[in-house]
């Protein structure tokens, strides 16, 4: 079975997988990745409420197979408040 491995990176933080995973094919490997962005996508939001996460999946040679992201974008619109007094 291949192995592949599954860097993240959210902009300012960047995690690479030294260590690697055996997954039936690169479709499996991607799948991996596509689960685990949302549980990153938990950490807290920067003040901005934007942030793009990223995972990256490579082979044992290191060539890069396949780009997973998810976006995070919230947004408030204080100025819809109604007022109440």
């Amino acid at each position: 079975m291949p192995r592949f491995f599954i860097d993240y990176e959210d902009g300012t933080q960047s995690l690479k997988d030294d260590e690697g995973e055996e997954y039936p094919s690169l479709e499996a490997a991607r799948d991996a990745a596509i689960a685990a962005l949302p549980d990153i996508g938990r950490e807290a939001p920067p003040r901005s409420g934007k942030r793009t996460f990223a995972a990256y999946v490579r082979d044992e040679d290191g060539t890069q197979l396949c780009t997973v992201t998810l976006n995070l974008d919230a947004a408030c619109y204080p100025e819809r408040m109604k007022h109440r007094g």
